[in-house]
């Protein structure tokens, strides 16, 4: 038995695999993705999004918006994957301005997404067709 767990404990490991629940389902994404989508898109303002390669990172409002008085504006402690297909295979989408691959960022801490209302925020990393990767909850949000 324990080498079963072992085993199932290195092949879940080894593909980077997270199930993120996102409403009311259990969505399969990986945070095992090309270098080019690590890094910190940030735009003309404070914001931010910031993606670990271990899947962790943070993302910071350039505006926070409507919040009650207990949340926290602090940047947002965050796991993120990028959705997979049932063969492992990120999901992406041809758009007129490229691709746009969709990624779920979940909270690990006190702050939120949405006025501290929501726990889990599905966002798109655009990329365009010159190369440069952009993230579609932001105007300006270019990786640098």
């Amino acid at each position: 038995m324990n080498v079963l767990l072992i085993l199932l404990s290195f092949f879940w490991t080894s593909d980077n695999i997270r199930v993120i629940e996102y409403n009311g389902s259990s969505v399969k994404t990986t945070y095992q993705v090309d270098n080019k989508f690590i890094g910190e898109y940030t735009g003309r303002k404070k914001g931010y999004l910031k993606l670990n390669a271990d899947g962790t990172g943070a993302y910071n409002y350039d505006v926070y918006g409507f919040t009650s008085e207990n949340c926290d504006k602090d940047a947002i402690p965050l796991e993120w994957g990028f959705l997979v297909d049932e063969n492992g295979k990120l999901v992406s989408f041809t758009r007129e301005y490229g691709r746009s691959y969709p990624i779920l960022l979940q909270c690990v801490g006190k702050p939120k997404f949405q006025g501290c209302r929501t726990q889990v925020l599905l966002d798109f990393i655009m990329e365009y067709k010159d190369g440069k990767l952009g993230v579609s909850s932001s105007d300006d949000w270019i990786k640098n």
